[in-house]
């Protein structure tokens, strides 16, 4: 095993990225506990800017060897990029105690100990939520620590007008009707809502919110986000969004003895949304291999029409001795202790509780794979069959400390109600940032002359006739991100897609040996991909590869680009217009093409910090085949001239462990997002005028 390893560390160095990281995957199959392996797999999810992978990956090794420092070192370097280096003060406090001659860890610890928490303190928070959710309690408890904190469950609209004017913050926790009224009046509070997944399915309520008023959305898994950025591109274009998982307090949850077993526990509402039938097939299945499977079902019926199918099912299944009904159950946790697994049969879901809860006592989940199943919880706990599901559920792998384990990195809720509270402040700053303070009016202070006013360098309401006015506003909050491929991969995925640009000139080759392009990485995710370019030797490489491709000039070959717009749901154009000879053309070209879904447009930002930075220096960071520069106002302005609006703009930055790159994440997501490295331009074609 060490010669493979070692191989496998061989080729990291080579820059063998992709073949470095199969090795070590196959390697960790054998040892899924080697702390060396884990270590270099999170390495190299570091350097494909994966930091909540490489942190997966760094705990795990922590935890497999607390003796071995160099994920210690790795994870402080990642939260330290991060801006959340106070976050590894749980693990590096009980290392130090135990290691107190290691070095490392105690100026590690000694930095963290500096890192200032930067938290809500003082806010009059209304948590707004018509329901009872365990998840409210835990939030109004943590923000109730520093905070005044008033839960609001909202049965009509005069409950929630007293919050208007008494909160600083009012965090809707479902996009919901509550949600609807609040966003239509009149408050200086910043208001945030948190999506779940049944709300983006629901048009009256996404299509209800006056979204102009929300301040930020919380999601709370990546699919949903994309989800709900596909589905309501127009609505949400210009709301700051995270994502943040749902969390559980494992303090509540104990760890229970479980093992390999017969009861299969199912928590939760029986609705549409369940999965009923996959549910009974499985159980079905499961039964016929052994009769002394059982489904436990804690939960109760929605929908009478699902209620009277189940019980049809069960009898001409023959599972009535099969399916125990164990209606509402309260202490989910103690009930937990007598289940082997719970299964999720469910065609749609956010980030199930049910499943969180149940690994957080040690119990095995048996996951349907619906959409982001595999990317919330380990992919080896999710099936695709009713036959995957029997083997999933017979395998002799178990593991309840790691079940629990995982729950800790992912779902914990310090840890995320900490992201919430961060999210939240910096929407609060923004909101405030927003409302002009009130005019003091003081004895012997007079009020600016007219003079005074001409000369502050703010443009007037209105500018005189003949004049220009050079002060262009900007919105006050913009969407950031830190990966522009990852976000264009995201934006791609189950749709057909036309990619502009897609070889990667002069580089082509070490690209398509490492499996490490953007094209490649579009392929994997989406339904159909076509490419196209100028170049042609880029495009050959690409063509014997079996990619579909074409040779195409943006600025003129009007007929192909139609016949491929035709094709597809989407158009992207990544770092592709500052290359251009005549952008006009080229955008001219693409309206009449006809083509009416969503463009994404990507390029440089002309204020980008790390130019600026180095213009000091005599030193340009640019690439040398660029023409253009392009800033949020120009490239909105270039778009408009063209016959294209701008749905949404998103800055990214690349995070790095410099000191440039921690002044750029800082400056960027808590002042101003301008100065980030580039820009992502969600656009559609103008609709003809009637």
């Amino acid at each position: 095993m060490d010669s493979v390893l070692t191989k496998g560390e061989e080729l990291f160095a080579e820059g063998r990225i992709d073949e470095a990281a199969d090795c070590f995957q196959q390697l960790l199959i054998k040892e899924p506990n080697n702390c060396r392996i884990l270590n270099n797999l999170g390495v190299i999810a570091y350097q494909r800017r994966d930091g909540q992978r490489a942190a997966d990956y760094f705990l795990r090794s922590i935890q497999s060897d607390p003796s071995f420092t160099d994920p210690i070192a790795n994870l402080c370097a990642l939260l330290r990029a991060s801006g959340d280096l106070r976050e590894a003060l749980p693990i590096l406090e009980p290392l130090s105690a135990k290691y107190p001659d290691n070095a490392e860890v105690a100026q590690l610890l000694s930095e963290a100990k500096k890192t200032r928490a930067v938290r809500l303190t003082g806010a009059k928070i209304a948590i707004v939520n018509p329901w009872d959710n365990k998840f409210t309690d835990l939030y109004t408890r943590y923000f109730g620590r520093a905070n005044d904190v008033r839960l609001i469950k909202p049965q009509s609209e005069n409950d929630l007008k007293d919050v208007l004017t008494w909160a600083d913050v009012i965090w809707s926790q479902w996009c919901n009707e509550p949600l609807v009224f609040l966003s239509k009046q009149e408050t200086k509070a910043a208001l945030v809502t948190h999506i779940h997944s049944y709300e983006i399915l629901t048009p009256q309520l996404m299509q209800g919110v006056n979204w102009r008023r929300v301040d930020g959305a919380i999601f709370v898994a990546d699919h949903m986000r994309a989800n709900a950025n596909r589905l309501w591109s127009r609505q949400l274009a210009t709301v700051p969004q995270t994502m943040i998982y749902n969390s559980v307090d494992l303090n509540e949850y104990p760890l229970h003895d479980s093992e390999p077993g017969f009861n299969i526990g199912y928590v939760g509402y029986l609705n549409h949304k369940k999965g009923i039938g996959l549910l009974l097939q499985c159980i079905k299945a499961a039964v016929e291999c052994d009769s002394r499977y059982r489904l436990h079902i804690a939960g109760t019926f929605q929908e009478t029409r699902f209620e009277v199918y189940m019980n049809h099912l069960i009898e001409q299944m023959g599972l009535s001795d099969n399916v125990v009904m164990h209606g509402w159950v309260k202490n989910i946790p103690s009930w937990l202790g007598s289940m082997n697994y719970v299964i999720s049969t469910s065609p749609w879901e956010g980030c199930p509780l049910n499943l969180i809860e149940a690994m957080a006592c040690g119990v095995k989940p048996l996951i349907h794979n619906w959409q982001g199943a595999a990317e919330l919880f380990p992919s080896n706990l999710v099936f695709n069959t009713v036959s995957d599901f029997v083997a999933l559920l017979r395998a002799d792998s178990y593991d309840s400390s790691d079940y629990r384990a995982y729950v800790e990195r992912e779902f914990n809720a310090e840890r995320n109600a900490a992201r919430i509270d961060q999210f939240l402040l910096e929407r609060l700053e923004a909101r405030r940032s927003l409302v002009p303070p009130a005019a003091e009016h003081r004895p012997g202070v007079l009020e600016k002359s007219q003079t005074e006013q001409e000369q502050s360098p703010v443009a007037p309401a209105a500018e005189p006739a003949g004049t220009i006015n050079f002060y262009q506003p900007l919105q006050k909050t913009v969407e950031v991100s830190s990966n522009r491929k990852a976000f264009t991969i995201e934006f791609c995925r189950g749709k057909r897609v036309l990619h502009v640009g897609c070889v990667d000139a002069g580089i082509m080759e070490s690209r398509i040996k490492s499996n490490n392009f953007l094209h490649y990485h579009i392929s994997q995710v989406a339904e159909k991909l076509i490419g196209v370019d100028i170049e042609e030797g880029g495009l050959k490489r690409l063509a014997d590869e079996g990619y579909e491709v074409y040779r195409l000039d943006l600025e003129c070959d009007t007929e192909l680009l139609s016949e491929l717009a035709s094709q597809v749901d989407v158009i992207v154009i990544p770092e592709v217009i500052e290359h251009l000879n005549n952008v006009g053309a080229a955008l001219d070209n693409l309206r009449a093409c006809g083509f009416e879904g969503d463009i994404l447009i990507s390029t440089p930002n002309a204020f980008s910090l790390r130019v600026i930075r180095l213009l000091g220096n005599g030193v340009e960071l640019v690439h040398p085949d660029h023409n253009y520069y392009y800033s949020p106002t120009t490239l909105k302005t270039l778009l408009g001239k063209h016959g294209f609006d701008l749905q949404r703009l998103v800055m990214y930055y690349w995070p790095t462990d410099d000191e440039i790159g921690r002044e750029l994440h800082k400056i960027v997501t808590t002042s101003c997002p301008y100065y980030a490295e580039g820009l992502i331009a969600m656009v559609r074609a103008e609709r003809a005028s009637r």
